[in-house]
Order: C-alpha cells, then structure tokens, then sequence
C-alpha cells in the first residue's frame, strides 16, 4: 500500500467504466476518476497537476489488454481506420494478451502499472504517427508520474532498493528531455492551442522546462513573450516576471562558477 495516498480514500475518487477496445472489439473495464469530486492543489511550476487524496494522473491512459491498443482516455475511442491498421500491423500482431487487473475488488492502480500504460500509450502514438505535440505530451505526462513515483518512494524509501530510485529517476530524465524537444518542435510545426494550451501558457511551461536544462536563453524568451502577451491572467504574467528574475539568477551563477 502507499504511504504517499491512502488507498481507501483513492477509491473514493474512482469508478469502473465498461467499454469495447475500439480497435479490436474486446470488452475492456477501466478505471476513471470522478473528476467533479477531485480537490484541486497547487501544481508544479512545470503545470503538472495535483490533487487532494489521489494522482490522477494513474488514472489516465486507457489499455487494452489483449491487442496492446493503449491511448489517453479521454482520445481512447477515437480512432481511425489508418490507426487502426498501423495498430494491428504493428503493435497488435507482436502483443503478447495480458491478463486484465481485478479492477471490481480494487480499482486502485499502481505508479508502475501507470507507467507500463502510458509506456504503451506513447509506443501506440509513435505507431499511429499523431502529431509530434501528442506524442510529446504523452512523453511529459510520462514524467510527471515518474515524479510521483519517486515522491511515494520518498515517502517510504525503505520500499525501494537503489537500483530501482536511479532506473525511476533516468526514466523521467528521459521522458521529460524527449517531451522538451518535441513540443519545441511542435510550436514550429503546429498551431495553437498545443494539447490544449495556449501561446502564452505554452510559453511559460517551455520557460520552465527549459531551465531544468539550463537553456537559459530559450527560457529568457519564452518568458518575455509571457510577460509581453495581451490578455492573458495577471497571475500567469506575475508567474512568468518571477521565474525571469531565477533564470537570470541561476544564469549569473553558471556562469560565475564557470570562470
């Protein structure tokens, strides 16, 4: 059980949803959240959202279990014949059929089944060629559960050898860089909104991103086009002038420690 959540109280927020694999016709029980029960919290700087009592973000990918088809909920039975044929061809014909969770006595999911899921789900968007800012989202929401992962091993370290915190923590390195680079990308590519984000918004999150790998300059940008967009919350904009104020302060520091 995790120490981070209390899985009777997870339970509260979670409901099991009967539906039909819409690329292979096999009848599928997921677990949903109630979102209307859901207790906002403050998120990460980086947008990643959180909850009271759950991670909703566990809850987000819909799997199929005997052809492999995994793709976020919310997009789950959506899915054409062209995807559905790159599907078949190439995910399906190599899946090896799992045996469903008992999802009827306990819903509640682990972080490492989570991430198997969206593992899938981000193999199934390279596979269906989705636009580089899916593919790229499912990549970034892939290393916010990551991120949860490693706050529940925190929580209760003795639970986790060594070995398995360094193999956590190089995934959401990994998934995070690949999400950073490819919605780059995508601005250049795509118009907005990008999965759901506006320029300003976009913006801001690139500036976050971009400061864990210290491309301060990317930041610096994308934190003046925040601060000088129109219309936009003065929240965001007050967000974005404080975070220009660390990356000009971690940029001195860099640099002072390189001479």
């Amino acid at each position: 059980m995790s120490v981070l959540y209390d899985e009777q109280e997870e339970r509260k927020y979670l409901f099991v949803k009967k539906l039909q694999c819409t690329n292979c016709g096999n009848d599928i029980q997921d677990v949903r959240v109630m979102n209307s029960k859901l207790r906002r919290k403050e998120p990460d700087n980086d947008l990643r959202p959180r909850f009271q009592h759950i991670d909703s973000l566990k809850y987000g990918v819909t799997m199929c279990p005997q052809c492999g088809y995994a793709a976020l909920s919310k997009n789950f039975e959506s899915l054409n014949r062209i995807h559905q044929k790159r599907l078949r061809e190439k995910i399906t014909s190599n899946f090896m059929p799992r045996t469903p969770l008992d999802v009827q006595s306990n819903p509640v999911i682990s972080y490492e089944t989570a991430v198997g899921q969206y593992e899938l789900a981000i193999l199934c968007a390279m596979t269906m060629e989705l636009a580089i800012s899916e593919q790229s989202y499912l990549c970034l929401q892939t290393a916010w559960l990551l991120r949860g992962w490693l706050e529940e091993a925190q929580a209760d370290p003795k639970s986790f050898a060594p070995e398995t915190l360094q193999q956590i923590r190089a995934k959401e390195e990994r998934y995070y860089r690949q999400a950073y680079d490819g919605l780059l990308q995508a601005a250049a590519k795509e118009d907005f909104p990008i999965c759901g984000l506006d320029s300003s918004t976009y913006d801001y999150l690139m500036a976050v991103m971009s400061v864990r790998f210290k491309e301060y300059d990317t930041a610096l940008k994308c934190c003046g086009n925040v601060v000088q967009a129109r219309g936009i919350s003065a929240k965001l904009k007050d967000k974005a002038l404080t975070l220009k104020d660390e990356i000009n302060a971690a940029k001195k520091a860099d640099e002072e420690a390189a001479e």
